[in-house]
């Protein structure tokens, strides 16, 4: 699967991402937000294990997809469909994504949003799709605000 925007591409991982995957994925400044890392190398080798799991299990339930730029993995973002308690119930999924610190202010996570959010709606036909951030993470909150919910019915109860 690949997903092409203006500037990036967002495709599935593959054995050989490990180093780049590994550059972000140990950063304590990418970790300081999400629930995971710094990575050990275990660690990444363990999430691009899970990652090629994801791309043969049918139903897929899961899309980890690298953000590339010009052909160098900056970061990832991921589709989660399932029942959980931010996004319960058929039609819905969750969003999530993190991005080295070189590429924060970019605009690529809002891109890179944008896409899944059209996959989401577009190919898969989700209803609602959620996403999460801490208060003090202004990064995501940014996004959220610019196009990644540009629309009508987008980012109800958005604080």
């Amino acid at each position: 699967m690949q997903i092409s925007t203006e500037r990036l591409e967002l495709r599935e991982y593959a054995e050989a991402d490990h180093d780049a995957v590994h550059a972000f994925a140990s950063d304590p400044e990418v970790c300081r937000f999400v629930e995971w890392g710094p990575n050990t190398p275990g660690d990444t080798r363990v999430f691009l294990r899970a990652c090629l799991d994801e791309q043969i299990t049918d139903p897929r339930q899961t899309y980890t997809l690298a953000i590339t730029v010009g052909g160098w993995v900056i970061g990832s973002i991921a589709l989660m469909l399932g029942d959980s308690e931010l996004a319960p119930g058929r039609g819905s999924a969750e969003l999530g994504y993190v991005l080295g610190t070189g590429d924060w202010g970019s605009g690529y996570a809002s891109e890179a949003a944008v896409a899944m959010l059209d996959f989401a709606r577009g190919t898969l036909g989700l209803e609602r799709v959620v996403a999460t951030c801490r208060p003090e993470n202004t990064g995501p909150s940014a996004c959220w605000k610019s196009r990644a919910c540009a629309g009508p019915g987008c980012c109800p109860g958005t604080r």
